[in-house]
């Protein structure tokens, strides 16, 4: 790789930096560690009217073969402090070192955000959740940038949360920080139930090969995986992509898979879920960069 000013790395692979290990170049490619970096990062950009997109764990993601043009941020600040009840956490900080800070404060109530991969951005993007809690029920508000550079504060109510989704998905707007709201409670208490929740996932959970975590959203009253598995699916490959013979809702990448493996394997799923059962199976993967 060469260097590319003032933009980092030019044609950097996406596949060193997705959980699913696929994806091609990114015209270019900047890493930052902290407000200022970011801040920096998207002005300059914005300047030279290049294209944003921004990266937090790299998980929940399917780029596409041919990459990304413009500039991938990769947001690596990672800072989380405890107030009271109140943690504030900037955006490129993982959920599990989230998680970790409120536990060692003895705060209740972020222990499920342990196991999930990804950022605190990503979060708020999204609305992760995972064992029955998500995003929206603990966030108290959220530091929102444009691409001017201009910040706000969103409340929670303003943000738009529903099931694994946000009003900021499909919009330019970057999560600066979150403030999340705890339970006053106890270490011990905390850390057990980190530790339960890990022994949990990694009991059910195809966590030995790359994968990008649930491939679909739930859908009303049933559940992604047990439908699809209910189809015969379990174990289906297409390329080097496979639907994991431990949770159905996961499609693990079993080496050599590629970007368009993964999505074509979905829209399998979609297709003969769709047919045997009448539900449309929705993308809970993002699906980014240049399809053909």
């Amino acid at each position: 790789m060469t260097a590319a000013a003032p933009f980092g790395v030019r044609d950097e692979p996406m596949s060193r930096h997705t959980s699913l290990h696929v994806g091609g170049p990114a015209d270019f490619f900047v890493r930052v560690t902290s407000e200022d970096d970011l801040r920096g990062a998207v002005a300059v950009a914005r300047q030279h009217e290049v294209p944003i997109f921004l990266l937090g764990g790299g998980t929940n993601l399917l780029v596409a073969d041919k990459g990304i043009r413009g500039v991938v941020i990769e947001n690596a600040w990672s800072e989380a402090t405890v107030d009271g009840a109140i943690v504030t956490a900037s955006s490129g900080s993982p959920m599990a070192h989230v998680a970790a800070v409120a536990a060692r404060a003895g705060l209740l109530g972020l222990e499920w955000m342990a196991t999930v991969p990804g950022t605190i951005g990503g979060a708020v993007h999204g609305n992760a959740g995972a064992f029955g809690a998500e995003t929206v029920d603990v966030i108290v508000d959220a530091e929102l940038m444009d691409l001017n550079g201009d910040t706000w504060t969103a409340a929670k109510a303003e943000l738009g949360f529903a099931y694994r989704t946000s009003a900021l998905q499909g919009t330019p707007i970057v999560v600066v920080r979150a403030r999340l709201r705890g339970t006053p409670g106890d270490r011990e208490t905390a850390v057990r139930r980190i530790k339960e929740i890990a022994n949990e996932r990694a009991a059910k959970q195809p966590l030995a090969q790359p994968n990008t975590g649930s491939i679909f959203r739930n859908p009303p009253g049933d559940f992604a995986g047990r439908l699809i598995d209910a189809a015969g699916l379990k174990g289906r490959r297409l390329g080097g992509a496979m639907v994991s013979e431990r949770h159905a809702n996961f499609i693990v990448n079993t080496g050599n898979a590629t970007a368009s493996d993964i999505r074509e394997l979905m829209r399998l799923c979609q297709r003969e879920v769709k047919e045997r059962f009448g539900v449309d199976l929705v993308a809970e993967v993002e699906v980014v960069g240049q399809w053909s």
